[in-house]
């Protein structure tokens, strides 16, 4: 079963940092040099300076963007930027935005999770990593000891009893406020303690699936297993926890853009798609709500693209046989 826990935050003091809107960041690997640039203008508080501090090029092995995040981080705990909790909690967090004309309110809350092997069955992943990017949050997590940014995970509660809990604590006045690109993102302290047992009993025998963070987790995970005899909190992680069963819980498709090679052949890759899906050509003049709604008709069990070439030319291509793409990906 996963182990799950509150924890006493690091909070920002928003008397000395202004808004918190001014302090927060989207996660560090989406950020171009150009958002970096402004986050930094943004805010001298601003998280930006802890997840993706600048590189320079005199930096070295004891002088870099890691060493500059811990002294950052160092500097503003003893300067009360940073204040820590004085009692464990869950934080409450809630996202609500519009989709297709509909109110949307994602609801979870950030806890303390105990890492753990894959082969344990009780956290489970989705995708494979990379090492140059575990490499570069190790690096960050040996100084500075602490999640920034955290991972978020999937539960399932199909009564809704740890919804109906968080429920209720959203009916007090949030702590931090935020609305950013047509979001609107708020969040609770949960320090009742017999709600934070509750909870807490509810996850036994449950499992964690990583929506996203898989970095992040691994990273975690492997810097436990270097510091086994540390007294400190490096066998948890932070995680964002959802239910997998609530209906505002929506995962969206990842539309990729491709640029064209010159050599590129549309009618030589279509034959080989065909040799694994089943290929319908768009209907002339076909818009994005055409292939939308086609797209929205399609069954759960099947595994639908669309392949669009530009003025108008594209298809909608069918997966055949699922096991026969196994070896391709």
């Amino acid at each position: 079963m996963v182990d799950i826990a509150p924890f006493k935050g690091l909070l920002f003091n928003q008397e000395k940092t202004g808004s918190v809107d001014q302090v927060t960041a989207p996660p560090y690997d989406v950020i171009s040099p150009q958002q970096q640039d402004a986050l930094y203008k943004k805010n001298p508080y601003n998280v930006i300076r802890l997840i993706l501090e600048k590189q320079y090029p005199e930096d070295d092995e004891e002088k870099n963007r890691y060493t500059r995040s811990s002294a950052t981080f160092k500097k503003w705990i003893k300067e009360e930027i940073l204040v820590k909790d004085t009692k464990p909690s869950f934080y409450v967090y809630s996202q609500e935005y519009n989709y297709e004309g509909q109110s949307v309110c994602r609801v979870g809350f950030f806890a303390r999770v105990h890492t753990e092997d894959f082969s344990s069955g009780n956290i489970c992943p989705h995708e494979f990593t990379l090492a140059k990017a575990k490499q570069d949050r190790m690096n960050l997590l040996k100084v500075c000891r602490a999640n920034f940014s955290p991972v978020f995970g999937l539960f399932s509660d199909p009564s809704g009893v740890v919804d109906a809990r968080l429920n209720e604590t959203m009916k007090g006045e949030p702590f931090a406020v935020i609305e950013e690109n047509g979001v609107l993102n708020k969040s609770w302290r949960l320090d009742d303690d017999e709600t934070l047992a509750f909870i807490t009993e509810q996850f036994h025998g449950k499992k964690i699936f990583i929506a996203d963070g898989h970095h992040r987790y691994e990273t975690a995970l492997n810097y436990y297993k270097e510091n086994k005899n540390d007294v400190g909190d490096s066998a948890h992680v932070m995680m964002l926890l959802t239910n997998l069963e609530a209906q505002s819980l929506a995962v969206y498709p990842i539309h990729r853009l491709v640029k064209s090679p010159v050599s590129f052949d549309e009618a030589d890759f279509m034959g080989q798609v065909e040799n694994y899906f089943d290929v319908e050509p768009l209907n002339e003049g076909a818009g994005k709500n055409e292939i939308q709604k086609a797209l929205d008709s399609v069954g759960e069990s099947d595994i639908v693209f669309c392949v669009y070439f530009g003025q108008g030319r594209g298809y909608f291509i069918k997966v055949k046989e699922k096991a026969n793409m196994l070896p391709l990906l």
